[in-house]
């Protein structure tokens, strides 16, 4: 049996360009005039060492949408 939990996170910020969604994981990529653009790097490594799958759309209005699965580990004939 295969365990399933997708994660949606939703947010009302500026939002993400086009061009932006493709580079935002990537390590030291950053928008903003501080920071390190670590953040969602190592999320996405964190959520990938336990057999996940992390990413992200901009939202139509504004802000972006992060979504996350599966439930990692264990026997996958649990």
């Amino acid at each position: 049996m295969h365990r399933h939990c997708r994660s949606l996170h939703r947010d009302s910020g500026p939002g993400l360009d086009p061009e932006s969604v493709n580079h935002i994981f990537a390590a030291f990529y950053t928008t903003k005039p501080q920071g390190m653009g670590m953040g969602l790097a190592i999320s996405r490594s964190i959520v990938e060492a336990h057999c996940g799958r992390l990413w992200a759309t901009a939202n139509p209005d504004k802000g972006a949408t992060f979504q996350f699965l599966p439930i990692g580990g264990g026997n996958q004939h649990d």
